[in-house]
């Protein structure tokens, strides 16, 4: 340490010069002890990897989302750095990436609305050095993509097979349940996640012989669910299955539905299917209720992902450095039980989903194969064994 020091009385220096030169530099034959090595630059201590998650006080998701990825930080030696989602627009994402980089992160697993932002943060962490990650997107415009994992500081890709997933709904509530003649509660049609569910609910019922009655989309309110399932029976008494697709319109459509069933005491002769989980839906599932299967719970999963492929990267486990592309699966929920552990032991902001060595056990220092596998294979009662 090198210390500046204004001697303002002209003796003291005098006595000082002297002292020094009485002590003069001289040589120890033995060669310099530990306390006398000079300290280089490896004797600092290593700069730990800086990871940047956004958070989202009061939702769940976001809230155990960031939850498990402490723990893997924990795990990793890695620091993480969880900033607040400064909105739910594509300019509160970017803003949320600017704070991020402000803050000196190393690595950023990202999220997006929309496509639309994409290359503005993608432009945004290549001028910053800062390695990312898309999480939970799917990139559809071709030129977009191949700019996209064309640059270095990108690390990799997950998103749900979403066409596969609504397919399997379907499947599920034809052949558990006997649904014939389905009714669609559906997403906005441009969005790409909800467009290519609705080329899986179109596939599989003409694979399985499902008459396709009608389909609603553009409502969020549960009052105007109610409405158009009211309007739904009226004009189609056949009517024996429902499908919610999912997005904003979950926890309104779940509700508003059930009470539509309830005024025409249909509540044990029509299955609810649903995309993306719904708070308190439960209530909605068991015996003579309509709920009967609902997959999600891939946004806590893929941001788990993307910073297990962020912190393998930094640690050189994918030597070839091609960006990760995972394909991720939502989770079954059929009874109450099923919800309960789901709350329980996977999206939960209190507990984390794993621990300690169980994340190099499952995903850290996992080649991409591994990893896949692990997503494969993952299921609500996998999650409730990693916590007993």
């Amino acid at each position: 340490m090198k210390m500046k020091k204004m001697l303002s009385v002209l003796l003291a220096g005098t006595m000082l010069m002297g002292l020094l030169a009485a002590c003069g530099p001289r040589e120890d034959p033995k060669g310099p002890t530990d306390s006398q090595t000079p300290t280089t630059e490896s004797d600092q201590p290593e700069k730990k990897y800086r990871l940047g998650v956004m958070s989202y006080t009061g939702a769940a998701t976001f809230e155990a989302s960031a939850k498990a990825v402490q723990s893997m930080c924990d795990a990793a030696g890695v620091e993480l750095v969880t900033v607040q989602l400064s909105g739910f627009d594509d300019q509160g994402f970017l803003t949320t990436y600017e704070n991020m980089i402000n803050m000196g992160v190393d690595g950023v697993v990202c999220c997006s609305s929309s496509e639309g932002p994409i290359r503005l943060m993608a432009d945004l962490f290549e001028a910053n050095g800062v390695d990312w990650f898309l999480a939970n997107r799917q990139i559809s415009d071709p030129d977009l993509k191949e700019y996209v994992f064309s640059l270095p500081s990108f690390v990799g890709n997950d998103y749900c097979a979403e066409e596969d997933i609504a397919y399997e709904i379907v499947e599920r509530l034809h052949n558990d349940y006997g649904v014939k003649n389905l009714a669609i509660i559906g997403l906005t049609q441009g969005d790409l996640n909800g467009d290519l569910r609705d080329k899986g609910i179109a596939k599989a019922c003409e694979d399985l012989g499902v008459k396709l009655l009608t389909e609603t989309r553009g409502i969020v309110s549960a009052s105007d669910v109610t409405n158009a399932v009211e309007g739904i029976i009226s004009s189609y008494p056949e009517m024996d299955g429902i499908f919610i697709v999912g997005g904003l319109v979950t926890n309104g459509a779940l509700a508003g539905a059930n009470q539509a069933l309830a005024n025409h005491n249909m509540q044990d002769k029509v299955a609810i299917g649903m995309i993306d989980i719904a708070a308190g839906m439960d209530e909605y599932m068991g015996e003579g209720k309509p709920l009967k299967v609902v997959a999600g719970g891939n946004l806590v999963f893929d941001n788990v992902l993307a910073a297990a492929c962020l912190i393998n990267h930094k640690d050189g486990v994918n030597a070839d450095k091609a960006p990760y592309i995972i394909n991720t699966r939502m989770m079954f929920i059929e009874n109450p039980q099923d919800s309960v552990d789901y709350s329980e032991y996977y999206e939960n902001p209190n507990k984390a989903m794993m621990s300690g060595n169980q994340w190099y056990d499952t995903l850290l220092g996992k080649s991409l194969e591994e990893m896949q596998s692990f997503v494969d294979n993952f299921t609500i009662a996998y999650a409730k064994s990693m916590n007993q």
